[in-house]
């Protein structure tokens, strides 16, 4: 089988933590180059995970004509930059999300990728995951009846100032960071854009990002609210609410890659736990991804849910500027 060769640019804690497994086990694919500005740090890290390259710049791993593919975990506002600097190098990208810091930026992204013919994708791992794909037939198939509402929780305690979530000119804060989720989950579920969003942000006194933030999503009468934060004890949790069921999603976005996960579907007959075996949506997310090269499906249809996704990020800051309700 024909194998993707991917080349990552920088030496990330989300990269050790989360993707290096599931990306040297995918079977279409492999990790092939890595690239560091710490070039030290870059060959460390390849000696560790068996990796045959490593660049001592992003610049020099774009340039190996082996390379078909990049991965950007890079902090969010270094993503349109190395989105147009591999596009004209003629990789594939997936990047990580939120995939730029705007609307503009996303719309820019595609354009590049359009024009230099390569496939970009977003990297929201949760939909490939089997819990939420087995959430959606759900609702696609009326087995809950309609939709009414949608609950979500995203939370975790960081209060280091020199990390990029906590740094406003590198994409930081609570919306950027998980309330991106919050956000796609609900056009995920519902198949459908809000008309108006309204949103209530607390800022940091010295980092100015948000560090707290509420806010409902109208989608044509069904709403979403979440709250997000990146300064309370970490939580996580998605329920569905419907006119005839309710489905709690327990563990929405970290999942665990050695343990079954479930999810629990309420109905007037009583509750029952539907439950998944174990699988990492990553290494699932990497394999879609690789697939599509191989097979040559490179139109960008699903960068257009990346820039809606940006557009309502843009909406919700400026309800919290104006405190008032935003039409999408």
């Amino acid at each position: 089988m024909k194998k993707i060769n991917i080349g990552v640019l920088g030496v990330s804690n989300h990269l050790l933590k989360r993707i290096i497994l599931p990306l040297n086990n995918i079977s279409n694919g492999c990790i092939y180059a890595i690239a560091s500005r710490n070039e030290d740090n870059a060959a460390q890290f390849a000696k560790k995970f068996n990796i045959p390259k490593f660049y001592g710049s992003y610049e020099a791993l774009l340039n190996d004509p082996v390379i078909n593919a990049v991965y950007i975990p890079l902090p969010n506002h270094l993503h349109l930059k190395w989105i147009k600097e591999a596009a004209l190098k003629g990789k594939h990208i997936i990047c990580e999300k939120p995939i730029t810091l705007n609307e503009d930026e996303a719309k820019q992204a595609l354009t590049y990728a359009n024009n230099n013919k390569v496939l970009l994708q977003e990297a929201f791992m949760y939909k490939f995951h089997p819990q939420w794909i087995h959430a959606l037939n759900l609702i696609r198939t009326n087995q809950l009846g309609q939709v009414k509402y949608i609950r979500t929780s995203f939370a975790y305690n960081n209060p280091n100032p020199n990390n990029i979530r906590n740094i406003k000119e590198f994409g930081g804060g609570a919306i950027m960071d998980i309330g991106c989720y919050a956000i796609s989950l609900s056009r995920y579920i519902l198949q459908q854009e809000p008309s108006q969003v309204m949103a209530l942000m607390q800022h940091h006194e010295s980092f100015k990002t948000d560090t707290l933030s509420t806010a409902i999503l109208d989608f044509n009468g069904i709403h979403s609210l979440f709250t997000v934060s990146t300064l309370t004890e970490a939580n996580q949790s998605v329920e569905i609410v419907a006119t005839d069921g309710i489905i709690n999603i327990h563990i929405p976005f970290n999942t665990y890659v050695d343990t079954k996960s479930k999810i629990t579907i309420s109905t007037a007959q009583g509750s029952r736990d539907v439950e998944f075996n174990v699988c990492d949506q990553y290494g699932l997310m990497f394999e879609n991804f690789c697939s599509k090269i191989i097979e040559n499906e490179t139109e960008n249809t699903e960068v257009k849910d990346a820039i809606n996704n940006m557009k309502v990020i843009d909406a919700l800051f400026k309800s919290s500027e104006t405190k008032s309700w935003v039409q999408i």
